[in-house]
């Protein structure tokens, strides 16, 4: 930068120096780092003008503001640090407590864990000590088995013969018994042929019931389907595909597949089965009734036989008494030669059954039965008169329970065959419904009922009007018949004798007339027209 060039800078921004010093300072022989200091800070980029001094000096008041708040911003934040330097600070403390707290648990805890590996092996020697115990006791136990069954043995190879004999005496015994019971079933097991002539109709019979139910179920079905058709085609012209008549004759045919299978089986309900169980019910009473009579008849023959061997008994018993050592004497004999009871020869055929039912008598077996309990007092049982009158009230008490079930079952039977009529006629009308639906041929309906019900309230109201409509009408022409009208006068044209002008002088005044009435007949009948359309 030379002299010139500085001055022009220098009186650009106004200032005041002398131009012959600034040349003098600029050409001596030491300016070097004055022109290199001059080059560097005297551009238009350092130096400031008047107005923008100016400007500067309020912009450094503006700054001394701001280096105020600056101020007062850092020491807010070298409060805060401090603050948070004490948080930190007792939040290191808690955690260096948190950690002594720690470490006592951590021993804590291995403390116990010593303590539990202790007591588990404490509890493993005791369990060691226990199973040695209950070795040596099963092996004492197995000895003393072992002994035992020796024994046994020995006891069963020396009565070997006699258990073998006295089972075969029990086998024979039952095998006699099982023959006899199997004669006994034989002749029970009979079938009585006019019961199997009753089934065999009441079979046919229930055939031919399902034969007819189906064909008139398949007849209705067609006249209703017949009927629809002719219905149809009065109304308007069939428009039913090829595809259609199809699809409606392969549904019918189904239909007609499921008839019978639904026939047979509600006829089986409600005819066969009943009628199959009460044949089985009074087979079963009889069986029931032959089984108490043969009962009884054992029981006489035992009781007989009981009187027969009491004194052949009593006089056994006066010997067997009058030599005791000679009976003590034979019964250990018995003893050592068989350990098993012998078992008597002539067995109860009631043996196999419950015990203590073939020695009841029969009037006890037959009151067990029915579950009638009458008193076992010895005054009660002589005095007939209070056990009739028991008998008696248990009879009344049955049969009104007998009257109650035959009641709930009529009405339960009837509440079942109303739903299952209620349920057919339902089911029928469904599948016409649906037919009549599927077709082209069915007429247009509403699915609201309400609605339906509505319209025909309606249509039943219109009717009552129009018939109203039509006597006033009839009363209204006989009116304007019965009394006196206005005539038209008629005169001739001059000139014209032969013809005549008939055009009229005067308007007829029919009247008065009715409200909403016309005056003229025409108009009165499209009136009468309009208003009975419904």
């Amino acid at each position: 930068m030379n002299a010139e060039s500085l001055i022009r800078i220098l009186r650009a921004y106004d200032v005041s120096l002398d131009a012959a010093a600034v040349r003098a300072a600029v050409s001596a022989s030491d300016s070097a780092h004055l022109v290199q200091w001059a080059t560097l800070h005297l551009t238009p980029d350092t130096l400031l003008t008047v107005d923008e001094l100016n400007q500067s000096v309020g912009f450094r008041f503006l700054l001394i503001g701001i280096h105020a708040n600056i101020d007062q911003e850092i020491k807010d934040a070298i409060d805060e640090l401090n603050r948070s330097t004490k948080a930190i600070t007792r939040h290191t403390e808690a955690l260096k407590q948190q950690q002594e707290a720690l470490g006592r648990l951590v021993d804590a805890g291995r403390e116990g864990n010593r303590e539990r590996v202790a007591i588990q092996e404490g509890r493993a020697r005791k369990w060691e000590a226990e199973r040695s115990n209950l070795a040596l006791e099963a092996d004492e136990l197995t000895q003393s088995l072992g002994s035992r069954i020796r024994e046994l043995e020995q006891q069963r190879t020396g009565a070997g013969a006699t258990i073998q004999q006295t089972v075969d005496t029990l086998f024979r015994s039952d095998d006699k018994l099982l023959s006899s019971l199997q004669k006994l079933g034989w002749e029970l097991e009979t079938e009585d042929g006019e019961e199997q002539n009753d089934v065999a109709l009441l079979r046919e019979a229930c055939a031919r019931l399902i034969k007819f139910t189906v064909e008139g179920i398949r007849t209705k079905l067609d006249r209703l389907y017949l009927e629809s058709l002719e219905m149809s085609s009065q109304s308007r012209p069939p428009r039913v595909s090829a595809d259609q008549v199809s699809a409606l004759q392969e549904e019918l045919e189904s239909l007609y597949s499921e008839l019978l299978p639904v026939a047979q089986m509600s006829t089986e309900q409600q005819f066969l089965e009943p009628a199959l169980r009460s044949l089985a019910t009074k087979n079963g009473q009889s069986i029931a009734k032959s089984a108490r009579a043969t009962s009884y008849a054992y029981q006489s023959a035992t009781d007989a036989v009981l009187e027969v061997a009491k004194p052949e008994l009593d006089t056994q018993t006066q010997v067997t008494e009058a030599s005791p050592t000679r009976a003590t004497s034979a019964r250990q004999q018995q003893n050592d030669m068989s350990p098993v009871r012998p078992r008597p020869k002539q067995r109860s055929r009631y043996s196999t059954g419950a015990p203590g039912i073939g020695n009841e008598p029969p009037l006890e077996e037959i009151l067990r039965a029915l579950a009638i309990n009458l008193s076992q007092d010895d005054e009660a049982a002589d005095d007939l008169r209070e056990q009739v009158k028991i008998l008696s009230s248990t009879l009344d008490s049955r049969r009104r329970k007998m009257r109650d079930v035959s009641l709930n079952v009529q009405q339960s039977f009837e509440g079942v065959a109303a739903k299952q009529v209620a349920d057919g006629k339902l089911a029928i009308q469904l599948v016409r419904d649906s037919i009549l639906a599927e077709t082209s041929f069915g007429g247009a309906r509403l699915m609201d009922p309400e609605i339906e019900g509505s319209i025909a309230v309606l249509s039943q109201e219109l009717a009552t009007v129009d018939e109203k409509l039509k006597g006033i009408d009839v009363g209204l022409r006989a009116y304007m018949f019965d009394h006196k009208w206005q005539v038209a006068v008629y005169t001739q044209a001059p000139g014209d004798k032969e013809t005549q002008n008939h055009a009229p002088r005067s308007i007829p005044a029919w009247g008065p007339y009715p409200q909403g009435v016309s005056s003229r007949p025409w108009d009165r009948e499209r009136d009468s027209e309009s208003c009975s359309m419904p």
